[in-house]
Formats: structure tokens, sequence, C-alpha cells
């Protein structure tokens, strides 16, 4: 007895994982569209993102997200790049059954896709870069989310101030463990679109077949009013640091 109350406290406490989902409504509806200010390497507006939520498929089982992205023509100094991102998620879960990129970068066509459900010891990306074709195969440690779900998870969830949260993703064609906490206070946000209240989450990403690498910060800004807007990210990309700051808004509740 004795030796299970003390395994019980020196334990190292609650697993981290993927938060519950607040109770409700969800904090969007079909339709709704996200614009975003795209800042690259310092460079101000050197492009644009956009995240919609699509009409639902399946009876309304799934909802299609779709993420746009593309380089300004103003920024000289970068390859010209476009690409789309689509996300297929349970209705209930918000869990992707599905995640698929294509880009083109400087002439080069890039595409991954990767079928996330049924849940299984592995997750296999399938990729095309250029005229060769192959496919990547990782262990899953924990839930999986990818590049736009784990955006509409994270605004549907119920975060507290000081939770921690840990899932593996899918995004630019690689997977990756991600660990993060929520900030302790509010914080006070003004974009093109307007000034929002919001909680920051704090996360480091790191490569699941390289796991020595240096680890990459994330922080992401969430709305705290009834609609969760996802306000800014600050990310870094392999050219270097990136952030998407909220310019627009149609259609939210």
């Amino acid at each position: 007895m004795i030796a299970a109350v003390l395994a019980l406290a020196l334990g190292t406490g609650p697993a981290c994982g993927l938060p519950p989902l607040a109770a409700g409504d969800r904090p969007w509806r079909t339709g709704e569209t996200l614009g975003y200010d795209l800042d690259v390497l310092g460079m101000v507006k050197a492009g644009t993102l956009q995240l919609s939520v699509e009409r639902p498929m399946s009876g309304g089982k799934i909802i299609p997200l779709r993420g746009r992205a593309r380089t300004a023509q103003t920024a000289a100094s970068l390859k010209p790049w476009a690409g789309v991102a689509l996300s297929w998620v349970d209705a209930t879960t918000l869990r992707p059954e599905r995640y698929r990129d294509e880009a083109e970068e400087g002439g080069v066509h890039k595409v991954s896709d990767a079928k996330i459900s049924p849940a299984g010891p592995e997750l296999v990306i399938q990729y095309q870069y250029g005229d060769t074709a192959g496919k990547n195969t990782y262990p899953r440690e924990r839930d999986v989310l990818d590049a736009i779900s784990t955006l509409y998870y994270l605004r549907a969830a119920r975060l507290a101030p000081g939770d921690r949260i840990c899932f593996d993703l899918v995004a630019n064609r690689r997977f990756w463990r991600l660990e993060g906490t929520v900030a302790t206070k509010k914080e006070k946000v003004e974009t093109p679109a307007g000034k929002f209240e919001t909680l920051r989450v704090d996360a480091t990403t790191r490569l699941a077949d390289r796991p020595d690498d240096r680890p990459r910060a994330i922080h992401l800004w969430f709305g705290t009013d009834a609609r969760r807007l996802p306000i800014a990210i600050v990310s870094e990309i392999d050219l270097g640091p990136v952030s998407a700051t909220l310019s627009s808004v149609r259609g939210a509740k």
C-alpha cells in the first residue's frame, strides 16, 4: 500500500495530450473565411494566407477545411510560391481523417498525402517532389493533427492558462512531435482585422525521424470571444521566421 502511494506521489503527473473539446456548438460555421497577411524573413506582406470552412460531406460527418497561401509579386527576393492544403476532419471529434497539400515553388510541383484515420501504429506520408515520388513511414506516439486541423481543433478546445498540449503533427510533407503550453496571462493583440483579447499557445516541434535536430518554435494566439479566431501565428520554416496576422473575417458567427 505504501509503495503504491509513493509511486503516485513521485509520478510525473497526467500524460500530455490533446486538450478536451469545449461543450456546445463549434465556434465557426460553414463558409467562414479568414484572411491573413504573411511576413517572411522580416518582409511585411510577403504573401497571403486564407483559411476556410467548406460544406460538410458524407451526410455531415466530415468537414473539409481548406488553406490557401501564396507569395506576393512584390516579394522579389522569395521564390514564387503558391499552395493549397485540405484537411478532412470528423465533425464530432475534429480529428483529421486525411490531409493533403499541394504547392508550386519556383517551378517545382510538390505534393504530400497522409491518411490519418483509421489510427494505427504507423503513419504513412506519400509524396511527390517534381518527378520523384515515394512514401515515408513514421511511428505514431500520440494523437495526430495536421497543419490545418490544428488551428480548428485548438479553436474548439477548452484551453486554460498553464495547460500542457502534446500531439503528433503532419505538416510540410513531414511528421513532427509537438509539445506546448498555454500562456498564463491573456494578451491584447492588434491586427488589421481589429483588436482582440487572446490566449497564447507556445510550442516546439521536432522532426519525428530526427529528434536530435534543433526544435522549431511556434506561437499561436486565439481570440477569447465566442468565435475563438486564430489571431496570429509565428513560426519557422526552412527559409527562416514567418508570421501570419489576421487581416479579414468573412462569414464568421
